[in-house]
């Protein structure tokens, strides 16, 4: 599947159908399921595989690609598609959650397609040696890894992204595994932890100049903080473990210092940092085993589905509102989307709230079928120039080009779909 042309993409998309408009639709109609959101009963693994094998096709710079002329940017997710305008420069702490996106695809195929799981294994690798497009130049902030920045958010994506690259990684190249993680451990340690100590109130700051502190940054902060926490647990080694959970405790206060009644954090709510929210208080809870995490994980949930300052009403309920096109407030949405996922397979939340898993559930797939019904033009014809909206239910316009924000976004969606379809509630 190395270097699918356009063409091939587009017979993917359509189930290698040529015919008229309705081909899909006609071919995915099994006896069962909900239409609710679409005409036709959608196949989740045909429509991530179609999805997914464009995002990477279109976003991931692939070196090795002689044919493509990515305008310099290699080993790394681009702005724009084949990064045809350029301007990647400081296109970082997005390739975080691109490569979340395509963390979730590899687990999906790697047992099932041994030439693909390769190819994005490699993949990996390369953006792990390209240092994932960093452009700080300070070395200082940069660590002896050269993951950190000035920006503390930024630093705490990629320390996540390396970390899920390891995990998806450890059984089929626990050596590359062992290098992602210790990466991550180190830039953590060097380059964030230290920050603690320069806010006031003992938050992790924002960046290195500016050290007042915000969700953006605290929210994946805890998350990372957690993450480790869990990893010396289980290696026996509860020091460390009392040391990160500490760690994790005073990025959480940071978020409940700025949640408000309704659940949302701040006076503009966003959804990635409602995700972050709701992900590190359901660590923390398995960690602690204190329910007044979960609560407040559950309460910044419903914060980003109930409200409606993160919302706007579309045939009759509501979806995620257009948080801005750009590529920092585009890509919002897969946030979201990536913890959403994490709290609606967690069935032990059902001992303390019997409903949130399906109200995420329903949201998860009201974006996801939206994105793959109405979000883009799936004709042979139309494919070449069809791509993602900001919005689930547009396509973005024609002869506009490419948005990576937007892209991941959709495409994180409907990967996270083939992880919950099955899910019983």
């Amino acid at each position: 599947m190395k270097n699918l042309k356009i063409d091939k993409i587009a017979a993917l998309l359509l189930l290698t159908i040529v015919g008229c408009a309705n081909d899909y639709e006609e071919l995915t109609m099994p006896a069962k399921g909900s239409r609710k959101y679409a005409p036709y009963d959608i196949v989740w693994s045909q429509a991530a595989d179609s999805a997914s094998q464009a995002f990477v096709e279109r976003f991931y710079a692939d070196p090795d690609d002689a044919s493509a002329n990515h305008n310099g940017a290699y080993g790394v997710f681009t702005y724009s598609e084949y990064n045809r305008r350029g301007g990647n420069f400081n296109c970082y702490w997005q390739q975080a959650h691109a490569m979340g996106a395509m963390v979730e695809y590899y687990n999906r195929i790697k047992r099932s397609d041994a030439a693909e799981e390769a190819r994005i294994r490699g993949y990996f690798k390369k953006w792990y040696d390209k240092r994932g497009n960093n452009y700080e130049g300070n070395s200082s902030w940069r660590g002896s890894t050269g993951f950190g920045n000035d920006f503390s958010d930024d630093t705490n994506w990629i320390t996540i992204a390396l970390l899920q690259m390891s995990e998806a990684v450890s059984e089929t190249d626990p050596d590359a595994a062992a290098t992602y993680y210790a990466a991550a451990k180190r830039t953590w340690d060097e380059c964030v932890v230290p920050r603690f100590a320069l806010n006031e109130y003992g938050w992790l700051p924002w960046k290195m100049t500016d050290l007042g502190a915000n969700e953006c940054t605290n929210g994946p902060g805890c998350i990372i903080a957690c993450m480790l926490a869990q990893d010396a647990r289980d290696r026996g080694d509860e020091t460390a473990a009392a040391a990160y959970l500490e760690q994790a405790y005073a990025c959480f206060d940071q978020q409940l210092h700025v949640m408000t009644a309704n659940g949302t954090l701040s006076g503009v709510p966003l959804s990635y940092t409602q995700g972050t929210c709701m992900e590190s208080g359901r660590l923390l809870w398995k960690l602690t085993g204190n329910v007044g995490y979960l609560r407040k994980a559950i309460q910044a949930a419903r914060g980003q589905m109930m409200s409606g300052g993160m919302n706007e009403n579309y045939n009759g309920e509501y979806v995620m509102r257009d948080e801005g096109a750009d590529e920092n407030n585009s890509i919002f949405h897969a946030v979201l989307f990536h913890w959403a996922t994490r709290m609606i397979l967690d069935t032990e939340i059902d001992s303390f709230d019997r409903s949130i898993r399906r109200e995420l559930y329903n949201y998860v797939n009201r974006h996801a079928s939206y994105y793959w019904t109405r979000g883009i033009r799936k004709s042979e014809i139309e494919w070449k120039d069809s791509y993602f909206g900001v919005k689930c239910y547009e396509p973005r316009e024609a002869g506009t080009g490419g948005s990576l924000g937007a892209f991941t976004s959709a495409a994180q969606a409907i990967e996270s779909m083939c992880m919950i379809e099955d899910v019983q509630f």
